[in-house]
């Protein structure tokens, strides 16, 4: 009876995978990928291969990114969230561009402390009824898709927090792009839960993008 629940789980597509180290994959037709630059205990990612849905626990364990989706224009979601994500941290959409080379955020939540780009403002706009402020930072010589590289990032990050709704992903590219923050070739764009630091854990129990 287990082997038949299992067995029509991975004919539905919701295939399911506990990821404990750094790694990138596809479960249930969905990429995913977990990166921490350290090795503390009870760091992992549980895609769970319903959309774009995870549950990811972190303690110590340096910078953590847990991501998952195959991009779109469009992300929905709820999670609920415990604990503290240490120096900064930020949940909502995430992805890189190549040719240029950009790290792109759309932040719609973050854990105490969270939810500072670091960067220089460019500029805010209204969207899904909020105003997000827009940053953007230079990292020289840092981690990235491509390895150790100087790039640029770009923050869209919301005044009032929230853990439910949908963000226009499109929308933020477009406004990005009338400031004059060119993106190149979209490489992805995933949901997104970083910590820098802390002990926590986010569990969503939807998502789509």
């Amino acid at each position: 009876m287990k082997f038949a629940l299992v067995l029509a789980l991975f004919v539905l597509g919701f295939a399911q995978v506990n990821v404990t180290s750094n790694q990138q994959g596809t479960s249930g037709g969905v990429k995913y990928e977990l990166w921490m630059s350290g090795s503390g205990s009870g760091c992992w990612c549980y895609i769970k291969g319903q959309g774009c849905a995870f549950h990811g626990h972190w303690s110590n364990c340096g910078d953590y990114l847990c991501r998952a989706g195959n991009g779109g224009s469009t992300l929905t979601y709820a999670y609920t969230k415990t604990g503290s994500g240490g120096g900064y941290s930020f949940i909502g959409v995430y992805g890189w561009t190549t040719n240029p080379l950009v790290e792109f955020y759309i932040v719609d939540d973050w854990f105490s402390g969270g939810g500072n780009s670091g960067g220089s403002q460019k500029g805010s706009f209204s969207q899904d009824d909020a105003t997000y402020n827009i940053f953007e930072h230079t990292q020289t010589n840092q981690p990235s898709i491509q390895g150790t590289a100087t790039f640029e990032q770009f923050f869209s990050i919301r005044q009032g927090q929230r853990t439910s709704g949908s963000i226009n992903v499109q929308a933020h590219f477009d406004k990005w792009n009338s400031l004059g923050m060119k993106m190149g070739s979209i490489y992805e764009a995933k949901a997104l839960v970083e910590a820098g630091g802390g002990s926590g854990e986010i569990d969503y129990t939807s998502c789509s993008i």
